[in-house]
């Protein structure tokens, strides 16, 4: 029985940037499956970081034309496992590389250990007339759900990131929206204001609606919007390394207007990174506690509406059609 539930165990999930896939293999680790991912001429390749022959990380060779060669004998292998290249004898070993399926959509690599068919991305990755671009994140010690819920909570940065993401004292009525579908959640804030806190005012100006939304096995989206539509759209893929250590990809798309994108992205990310480092610091520390306490109980307060709906999208559930309605004080 997998310990993962069953969307997330069947899932797909990136693994790298295009951009970052170029001469040297990667090491990754998917699920507790160490990985090694390749850029061979015919495209990327994905195989269990282990060469059949002495158990060494494949990850710590080289790329030779489209196969990749183990640093110890010199095996090279195809992307589909095969062994082509075995040095000294009259021709290669029959031991194959275990391959895993590999798709190379919207600047990522992709890969599952599962059966499931690969997702429909979200529309605003390839929507034209935005500037796009790619983060990818250092690993975090923390559990997917976790992980997820913390980009999607609107509860914790009064006290966690004050006076970036929103003010330590000022708190303002939210009417809320949690609409709940088959295969997604979503709650839609109607804030009409300009935010108090500094990061969102030079990003946003007067944000309308923020709406943050969920769609399995671990992507979570934010899109903020003024009174002339989408501000800014932060949608990222949490890939599952361990049960305790996450891989986030993040893609922000902003619309395309005077400033030249490559100034866009750099402020983004500099603007993303104090917070980040504040998430990270404390899922790390929730982790750890957990841990300590040999257990994990959760209570549902008021300002979690979609937690119980990312447990049971993650375990490959389907939601009834709902709405609910309340105020938020944000």
């Amino acid at each position: 029985m997998s310990a993962y539930p069953h969307a997330v165990s069947a899932g797909w999930f990136p693994i790298a940037t295009s951009r970052k896939l170029r001469g040297k293999p990667l090491a990754r680790m998917l699920m507790d499956t160490p990985l090694v991912v390749f850029r061979g001429e015919n495209g990327p390749a994905v195989l269990l970081d282990s060469c059949p022959h002495r158990n060494v990380a494949l990850s710590a060779g080289c790329v030779r034309g489209n196969d990749i060669e183990c640093p110890y004998h010199g095996w090279r292998f195809a992307a589909d496992g095969r062994c082509t290249a075995t040095p000294g004898a009259i021709s290669p070993a029959t031991q194959r590389a275990r391959a895993m399926p590999v798709i190379e959509r919207a600047g990522l690599i992709w890969t599952t250990l599962g059966t499931a068919p690969f997702p429909c991305l979200p529309p605003i990755i390839s929507a034209p007339g935005f500037d796009q671009f790619w983060w990818e994140i250092p690993s975090s010690r923390a559990g997917l759900a976790d992980a997820v819920e913390n980009l999607l909570d609107p509860a914790h940065p009064h006290f966690l990131h004050p006076g970036i993401v929103r003010s330590a004292k000022i708190r303002r009525p939210v009417d809320v929206t949690v609409r709940f579908q088959p295969d997604h959640a979503e709650a839609i804030y109607v804030e009409n204001s300009r935010p108090s806190a500094w990061m969102p005012r030079l990003l946003e100006g007067v944000r309308t609606i923020g709406i943050g939304r969920f769609m399995p096995p671990s992507t979570a989206q934010l899109i903020f919007e003024g009174p002339d539509g989408v501000r800014l759209a932060i949608s990222v893929f949490f890939t599952p390394e361990t049960a305790t250590s996450v891989r986030p990809f993040a893609h922000f798309a902003t619309p395309r207007r005077l400033a030249p994108a490559i100034i866009k992205r750099a402020l983004l990310i500099a603007f993303h990174v104090p917070v980040l480092r504040q998430d990270q610091a404390m899922l790390r520390k929730q982790t750890e506690n957990i841990a300590r306490l040999r257990r994990a109980n959760y209570a549902l307060g008021p300002l979690d509406p979609l937690r119980p709906a990312i447990t049971a999208l993650m375990a490959g559930d389907t939601l009834a059609a709902a709405e609910q309605r309340l105020t938020l004080y944000l």
